[in-house]
């Protein structure tokens, strides 16, 4: 299988017509700066099928792990850059998960803000911020800093970390309480922090997650 590479650069293309004008490989290689293996995989005998193998060979079991780890993070992760974003773009994505809409929408998307009502009771396209507090996401009740002043609008509690964030932000996640990404209703919506999102995963429910981090720090606690 050709790279995108090989086919802007039209690298086959190149090495038969010199191979038809009778050039060696190494004079295909001096002439083209492409590698000697590079020419032997266009225009060797057998070696596209011998290449092929060695790929399938290369793509299963133990040693397509081991290959992943080396190779399969090519580009260096961006650094995270802290930005904000309006609410109810954010909220879309707890219907629609990703770009390609992936997962099914299961009902018609409803009014965000009846979903967001439920961490800042009240709340409407045109409320802004400090107009109305938040609430608990566990016991959706008022919400309060440890110095007794209400948290207001866009700030609200983490369900999973109990930090205190600013709920437009890009470290704040939407996401769906039982893992279901198709369940969409409001009693499955939530705003949790986005490295504790990850950590939740595909977790169906809080108890899979409660038994999945104890048996990590259980191990972490006997290790470290």
């Amino acid at each position: 299988m050709r790279t995108n590479k090989s086919i802007r650069e039209g690298k086959a293309e190149k090495i038969i017509e010199l191979r038809n004008k009778g050039y060696s490989y190494d004079q295909i290689n001096k002439e083209t700066g492409f590698s000697k293996s590079t020419v032997c995989y266009h225009v060797g005998e057998g070696q596209k099928e011998k290449s092929r193998k060695r790929h399938e060979k290369a793509s299963k079991g133990f040693k397509r792990k081991v290959w992943g780890f080396i190779y399969g993070q090519r580009k260096p992760k961006k650094p995270f850059v802290y930005s904000t974003t309006e609410l109810r773009k954010k909220g879309r994505g707890f219907f629609h998960t990703d770009n390609r809409r992936k997962y099914k929408v299961i009902i018609k998307e409803p009014k965000i803000w009846e979903y967001f009502g439920k961490i800042f009771p009240g709340i409407t396209s045109k409320t802004k911020k400090g107009e109305v507090q938040a609430v608990n996401q566990w016991t959706g009740e008022k919400d309060y800093y440890e110095n007794g002043e209400p948290i207001m609008f866009p700030y609200m509690r983490c369900k999973l970390t109990d930090k205190i964030m600013d709920a437009t932000g890009n470290d704040v996640h939407v996401d769906h309480i039982d893992g279901d990404r198709t369940n969409n209703t409001i009693d499955n919506f939530s705003f949790v922090q986005n490295w504790a999102n990850q950590m939740k995963g595909d977790a169906p429910s809080y108890d899979v997650l409660k038994e999945r981090l104890e048996i990590m720090l259980k191990n972490l606690r006997k290790y470290r």
